[in-house]
């Protein structure tokens, strides 16, 4: 089975929209019949309506197909999508206080996700056109 991590963050400024960013291990890569290195999400990512993070208009519209709980007593998450996104993740998130706090406010969060092992990472798979977001309704338990 192949890890996905989950890292909260949030951004600066008034009214800020909480973010998960969504990595993977170096499990989450695997060879392909030419040699190169094949992200293990890419197909999931695709069938379940991410969009590229260059397209805002396209990610910064609430996505119905998508759903996330946060409980906040165990900092457990819940993230869920159609098709192969069914059950994306669910574990720890080790949410800081200030990305509770915007999450009770917004009532839904940015999902990132890109072929990449950290968030620092992130950067490099924006410029690469790899990077994907979602805006998702967040229900705080």
């Amino acid at each position: 089975m192949t890890m996905m991590y989950a890292w909260a963050s949030t951004p600066d400024g008034q009214d800020p929209l909480p973010i998960v960013h969504f990595t993977t291990g170096q499990d989450g890569f695997e060879p392909t019949d030419d040699g190169r290195w094949a992200w293990r999400f890419g197909q999931a990512v695709h069938e379940g309506g991410w969009v590229p993070f260059s397209d805002f208009e396209g990610w910064s519209r609430p996505s119905e197909e998508w759903g996330a709980a946060y409980r906040c007593v165990d900092d457990m998450l819940a993230v869920s999508g159609p098709g192969a996104c069914t059950g994306w993740y669910e574990g720890t998130l080790s949410a800081p206080a200030d990305w509770v706090a915007a999450a009770r406010t917004q009532q839904r969060v940015v999902l990132l996700t890109a072929p990449v092992r950290h968030p620092s990472e992130y950067g490099q798979a924006v410029e690469a056109g790899s990077a994907y977001a979602l805006l998702v309704p967040l229900t705080l338990l």
